[in-house]
């Protein structure tokens, strides 16, 4: 018994290729074409063809005066888009509202005020802060006001205000301690 070999796909398609390109070449001189695989002539003056059109240095051309006074087309950067569509869709909104609101809407999305806002969120009236004031202001200004009461003591109205601030002052500082645990475990 024998066993043929069968042709591995790789195999079968390198095989039909060469077979492709020789009939492909066998018809091309059938039709009196020469092949320029063929003809060593032919490769070299492509060569030398080659050659001089990499040598050759074509001057540039002069700008026409129209293209010179045209004036180049704005570029929009992405921050001026953003800017551009926060505008009209806080003005889009804006006409659905009643005359109150709109007004109030106005003086809220006015840019001094916007910018007021965003650079107390960053620094002072972060959520960690306003937290730990207003439970710090809640627990110790009760406790002080329990205990001057049971006590009889008067109290001078700044306790409020320094838990406020200690308290502010603790949130910030837990907010920090959170941040820093959270690098140090990624």
């Amino acid at each position: 018994m024998s066993v043929e070999r069968q042709p591995t796909s790789h195999e079968a398609n390198e095989q039909s290729k060469a077979e492709l390109e020789a009939l492909g070449r066998e018809r091309m001189l059938e039709l009196g074409v020469k092949t320029p695989e063929a003809s060593a002539e032919h490769q070299e003056r492509r060569a030398e063809a080659a050659r001089e059109a990499i040598n050759q240095h074509e001057p540039d051309p002069e700008p026409t005066p129209a293209a010179e006074a045209a004036p180049a087309a704005p570029a929009f950067s992405a921050r001026l888009d953003a800017l551009v569509n926060y505008t009209q869709t806080v003005q889009s909104l804006q006409r659905r509202l009643s005359p109150v609101s709109r007004s109030f809407s106005r003086v809220i999305h006015n840019s001094a005020v916007e910018k007021t806002s965003e650079a107390l969120e960053a620094t002072v009236m972060r959520p960690s802060v306003v937290t730990g004031a207003l439970w710090s202001a809640a627990i110790v200004g009760s406790s002080f006001y329990l205990v001057a009461r049971h006590f009889g003591y008067a109290l001078s109205g700044s306790e409020m205000l320094v838990s406020l601030f200690v308290g502010g002052i603790i949130g910030g500082l837990l907010e920090t301690a959170a941040r820093t645990v959270r690098r140090r475990r990624a």
